[in-house]
């Protein structure tokens, strides 16, 4: 609703407008009435004005006087003019001035009506405007603020294919994200690699960490110069903009070395810089491919600055056999944690200072895996109990360097000693035997005293002696190899369920299904389920 004053010295003539006109057919809240310019302006005032009606000529200020006071106080006003002489510097001022109209006297109500009815339309189009105005500023600041993390979007999809690499495309994104770039341009990129952190982090202070890293790359490698830093692959990568005209690779490099120490300075980590070379916008992908396969292969060298023809060099000739795996085994089984500690920490420390490759570096990681699979199998263990599942599957950062591969390798190897130490402690020849029986033979129906023939013992004492050193009856035992044998020919192959019971010893499939229901709380088809969907 909008609210209409009108102001005349002459109360007959206000009247005349307030109520001789119908105005109920238009959104009108209020009528106010003023008998000169003093109230007029002390109802402007306190109250919300949209249209008002003047007269011109009036004792003491007029109506020109007025209005140039509602532009400076209440400028959202439309104002229309009345006067009974068509003087045309009158007209020419009120114009000046920002009215609306301007009618003579005596007013024709009915034009009076239709131009009051004009002056809402404008005011509403005005009101629409403003709401737009106000509502793209709004989003444009919005947009402003996420700038940064769009440019880094864009970069992460050009990176990654998702944009197509055509010079229109391109030009396009550069106008819409005021990037300063041609299709000519050049990018440097430069590829950052956190190696180790020197204290402990959680998930949360390594990103808080990392996010700091990205703010002192944009400080002392960009700098001045145009470029980005963005989180790309779980590494940062600096991108700069044409810098070739203004950036020897000498200076970069000083950049990227000053970088380095002030990380290892202030953020307690080691990394490494890998510079890549001036190239064109739609090679850029292949370019920092190409560093990504440099920092793949290095694993020794830490706390260095490379360029692309630094890590080719290394990068060759760099192949050594991975160790014998075979003392280590006998560590793991017999739980000497310390030992296999120092077992590890000799070889890794045979490598440093060596130009080796990462095929050593994964050959190490596969076969300590491999190792601990075979020693579990061999004491009827499912690994999981031993190991947590980020252990498990932790290959890109247990391989990233020696430095990592060590401090993986030993987590593992306290971890199943451990495990080995407090589950199997004191388990005699004859135990193990038993066991390795029961797993050979998994696939038969075993009795106790063919297990006690097997061992050449007295089937109740073996029954006594099994139970006192593992904690589990014979056929307690036997149920759990069984089951974690089902459980992982469910997960991971598709033999039908009935394969799976004579496989694991059951030669009745309903006996089979509720044994495995009993131990899992799922039916075998419900437990497949759950993992091949």
């Amino acid at each position: 609703m909008m609210n209409l004053l009108v102001v005349d010295d002459e109360k007959f003539a206000v009247k005349g407008i307030t109520v001789g006109i119908d105005w109920s057919d238009m959104p009108i809240g209020g009528i106010y009435e003023a008998l000169d310019v003093e109230e007029a302006k002390r109802i402007l005032s306190t109250q919300r004005i949209d249209i008002m009606i003047s007269d011109i000529e009036m004792p003491g200020a007029n109506g020109l006087q007025l209005q140039e006071w509602v532009r400076a106080h209440s400028a959202h006003t439309e104002t229309i003019f009345l006067t009974g002489h068509a003087n045309f510097e009158y007209a020419q001022q009120a114009v000046r001035l920002g009215s609306f109209d301007y009618v003579l006297k005596p007013v024709d109500h009915d034009r009076l009506h239709q131009i009051v009815g004009s002056a809402m339309e404008k005011i509403r189009a005005d009101q629409e405007q403003q709401e737009f105005h106000e509502t793209y500023k709004t989003y444009y600041q919005h947009w402003v603020s996420e700038l940064p993390a769009i440019v880094e979007r864009f970069w992460q999809e050009l990176l990654g294919g998702k944009i197509p690499a055509n010079p229109e495309r391109l030009l396009r994104h550069f106008q819409m994200y005021e990037l300063p770039l041609q299709i000519r341009s050049t990018i440097l990129p430069i590829l950052i690699s956190v190696e180790h952190w020197k204290e402990a982090l959680n998930a949360r202070d390594e990103e808080i960490m990392e996010y700091a890293i990205r703010k002192a790359a944009a400080e002392l490698i960009v700098a001045e110069q145009q470029g980005c830093v963005i989180q790309e692959n779980g590494s940062t990568l600096v991108l700069l903009y044409d810098a070739e005209a203004c950036l020897s690779e000498q200076e970069v490099r000083r950049r990227c070395e000053g970088f380095i120490a002030a990380c290892n300075r202030y953020f307690q980590c080691s990394l490494s810089c890998y510079m890549g070379s001036y190239t064109a916008l739609t090679d850029v992908a292949v370019r920092v491919a190409d560093l990504w396969q440099a920092e793949r292969n290095n694993v020794t060298r830490s706390n260095c600055v490379l360029t692309e023809a630094e890590s080719a060099d290394g990068a060759s000739g760099r192949k050594r056999e991975a160790p014998s795996f075979g003392d280590w085994s006998v560590l793991l089984e017999a739980g000497k944690k310390e030992e296999l500690i120092q077992r590890i920490q000799e070889t890794i420390a045979r490598y440093q200072g060596e130009e080796i490759g990462s095929e050593t570096v994964e050959a190490i990681y596969y076969g300590l895996l491999h190792l601990v699979y075979q020693v579990c199998h061999k004491k009827g263990l499912a690994v999981h109990d031993l190991l947590p599942p980020q252990e498990l599957q932790d290959y890109a950062g247990a391989t990233r360097s020696l430095h990592q591969l060590q401090n993986w390798a030993i987590r593992v190897a306290v971890s199943c000693c451990d495990y080995m130490n407090e589950h199997l402690k004191d388990v005699s020849a004859v135990t193990m035997r038993v066991c390795q029986y029961i797993e050979t033979h998994l696939h038969e129906e075993l009795s106790r005293e063919e297990l006690a023939a097997a061992v050449y013992l007295n089937p109740a004492y073996l029954s006594r002696l099994f139970k006192k050193e593992t904690g589990l009856s014979i056929s307690e035992f036997s149920l759990k190899v069984r089951m974690e044998r089902a459980k992982k020919l469910l997960a991971e192959s598709n033999d039908k369920v009935s394969a799976v019971a004579e496989q694991t010893g059951y030669s009745h499939f309903s006996f089979f299904a509720k044994m495995f229901k009993k131990y899992t709380g799922l039916s075998p088809q419900e437990y497949r389920k759950s993992f091949q969907g």
